[in-house]
């Protein structure tokens, strides 16, 4: 995926007053739910909320190539195109499968809420690379990151042109703590259209507890980390007279990853 890529969060559920558990719908996911097909220039993760706002609820992160690969396969309103429902129409073996998944809990299709971003920087000196956010195979170290999803405002007088502009012109300021990579998300349509995003991708949970253990409690590998990058915390202080940040008061959800369709 590249700069061009879009973002799609959509809100998921389980039906847990027919009995579901956790560990039985990601059991599921991960032994039959990843095999369902897949649009071209698609990928998805099935997220698990860590802490904040959404604690112990499911979001489906898809990452999509390209504005156009997305709009070839669902409308503005969330809805499947001619083309997406031909798709399905060609693969009835997945037909089971989806029944499966609806019977546990709710898919990613309309009435799921979701909001549609598209990428406005992103740190492309990270340390995190390209590959799966999970993944679980014999012989293998297993990979399963963190996503933070924390949403920004804009302050008073503030234009989203203004903050766009500042992000396009500072955003090379920024280095990211050691296995953390930002992405700034602008939304631009869906049912819950959340203005601005940032999303933080993090190598693992063990680095994600290097620097914040806590919600909003920064460690002292944190703070050392700051003062040995003044220039990208400038950049953050200049960023927050234009808008909030990452983290409290706004609201945001830490997400690991437990399950992801395979390449």
């Amino acid at each position: 995926m590249g700069r061009s890529s879009v973002f799609t969060f959509q809100y998921i559920a389980i039906d847990t007053e027919a009995g579901v558990t956790p560990e039985e719908f990601e059991t599921f996911v991960r032994d039959e739910g990843v095999h369902l097909p897949l649009y071209p220039g698609w990928r998805w993760t099935l997220l698990r909320g860590l802490r904040g706002e959404r604690t112990g609820q499911y979001l489906m992160l898809y990452e999509i190539e390209s504005a156009e690969q997305r709009d070839r396969y669902v409308t503005a309103r969330g809805e499947q195109t001619e083309l997406a429902r031909l798709f399905w129409a060609q693969r009835p073996e997945a037909e089971p499968v989806l029944a499966r998944w609806r019977r546990l809990g709710t898919y990613g299709e309309l009435p799921t809420l979701f909001t549609d971003y598209r990428l406005l920087a992103d740190n492309p000196r990270s340390t995190v690379t390209p590959g799966p956010r999970y993944r679980a195979r014999p012989g293998e170290e297993p990979v399963a990151r963190v996503v933070g999803i924390h949403n920004l405002a804009l302050r008073a007088g503030v234009t989203e042109e203004m903050f766009d502009r500042f992000i396009a012109e500072n955003h090379h300021r920024i280095d990211d703590y050691p296995d953390w990579r930002f992405h700034v998300l602008k939304g631009e349509r869906g049912n819950r259209l959340d203005q601005y995003v940032m999303m933080m991708e993090i190598a693992s949970l063990d680095a994600l507890d290097v620097f914040y253990p806590e919600p909003d409690i920064a460690t002292g590998e944190a703070a050392e980390f700051a003062a040995a990058h003044r220039d990208t915390k400038q950049m953050y202080e200049e960023w927050k007279q234009l808008a909030s940040f990452s983290g409290s008061p706004q609201i945001y959800t830490d997400y690991l990853a437990v399950a992801e369709n395979p390449a």
